[in-house]
């Protein structure tokens, strides 16, 4: 009986930890993996950020390339294939062959990758009426496979304006004159003016720029407007010009067109680029409204000769001014000179004013001002004549 007893509870035991196990691995099973993934087709993303501008006859395509596919996994091999389409209203994008090219897939440490590609429009696109022109991109995987075209960029077809011709530079006491050959073609005239110099030293701390170098721009790229779209308009002037610093100055004609909603600009082909230095060579405009008043004082008797003028407006100058030289010049009745024209300033005067008390009260003179700069040139003179005194 004790053996019976003995063998039932063995044999439960056993049918208890038989279920145990059961459980056991049927909690193992349901932590198993479910079917296996489809392998990534690795296709590139789209391109997002695409741009176009019409330059002549050919367009500009700006955009960041692809460096993950569609599924966020970095693209495999260094280069990643692309081409670009054309398309006209209601028509398909047309893929243009020549155009299928490879580009640098960025590396982990540089995210964007910034390409540009030029397209050359055939002469069916370069005549006729403007008509609205889009671009779209398009990238394939390493099996020639594409997530789809990029969201469409837009330019025009038809005439670009012509372009800027015999640029040429000339300088002034205000800064350089440049002027080209006028035309009929509309658009707005635009000027690029590159530094040639290298790179200025800063200012030291507690040191300020000159005043006339107040309104200079920094070194690099600059885009200069005429501020007249007036195609007779041919000239313009570079007030922000540095003297003594070489730039490389070049022009282009811009036109606008409004085309199904869309604003579109086009550009003429870049001019020939043309080298120019401003030189501090230039003199400062005439003092004007010179006058001369003789006058005999009382006490001691004696005479003399008070002379004014209009100051010269600096603003503007390539070189500060530096103060005014004034001459005197004896005369005969026929208001022909009897001796050399003599200078009455040992330095630049700096106001507009000058107290003469070397003149003789029974002579005839001609006097004349100029203004002079920091470089020593000199402006035209400005006259004026002192008949001779009756007073004794």
């Amino acid at each position: 009986m004790d053996l019976f007893h003995r063998s039932d509870r063995r044999a439960s035991s056993l049918l208890l930890s038989c279920a145990a196990l059961a459980t056991t691995l049927a909690a193992i099973g349901c932590a198993s993996p479910g079917p296996p993934h489809a392998p990534s087709l690795r296709l590139p993303q789209p391109v997002r950020d695409l741009s176009v501008t019409r330059v002549g006859n050919t367009v500009e395509l700006h955009f960041t390339a692809p460096s993950t596919s569609t599924d966020k996994l970095p693209l495999r091999g260094s280069t990643v294939s692309g081409q670009l389409c054309r398309q006209l209203p209601h028509q398909p994008c047309i893929a243009v062959p020549s155009s299928r090219t490879s580009v640098a897939i960025a590396t982990a440490n540089d995210t964007r990758n910034q390409v540009t590609w030029i397209d050359t429009l055939p002469p069916s696109l370069t005549q006729g009426s403007p008509q609205l022109l889009a671009y779209r991109v398009e990238f394939f995987s390493s099996a020639n496979r594409s997530a789809g075209l990029s969201a469409p960029a837009f330019t025009a077809t038809g005439s670009a304006p012509s372009s800027v011709e015999n640029l040429h530079a000339t300088g002034s006491r205000l800064g350089v004159i440049l002027q080209w050959d006028p035309s009929t073609s509309p658009g707005e005239v635009v000027l690029r003016r590159d530094d040639l110099a290298p790179a200025k030293p800063k200012h030291p701390e507690h040191t300020s720029p000159p005043a006339h170098a107040k309104h200079n721009p920094a070194p690099g790229t600059v885009w200069l407007q005429t501020g007249d779209s007036n195609p007779q308009q041919a000239r313009t002037l570079d007030t922000a010009a540095l003297p003594d610093t070489p730039y490389r100055y070049s022009a282009q004609r811009r036109t606008s067109l409004q085309l199904a909603r869309h604003a579109i600009e086009l550009r003429s082909d870049i001019s020939p680029p043309i080298d120019f230095t401003l030189l501090k060579v230039y003199p400062p405009p005439a003092p004007t409204g010179l006058t001369a008043a003789g006058y005999f004082s009382a006490t001691p008797q004696a005479f003399a000769i008070d002379l004014v003028w209009q100051p010269i407006d600096e603003a503007g100058l390539i070189t500060p001014l530096a103060g005014y030289n004034l001459y005197r010049e004896p005369l005969d009745a026929a208001s022909n000179p009897t001796a050399p024209r003599t200078q009455l300033n040992t330095a630049p005067i700096p106001q507009p004013a000058f107290h003469d008390t070397t003149a003789n009260p029974s002579t005839l003179y001609r006097f004349s001002v100029t203004a002079v700069d920091t470089k020593g040139n000199e402006s035209p003179a400005t006259t004026a004549l002192l008949q001779p005194s009756n007073q004794p």
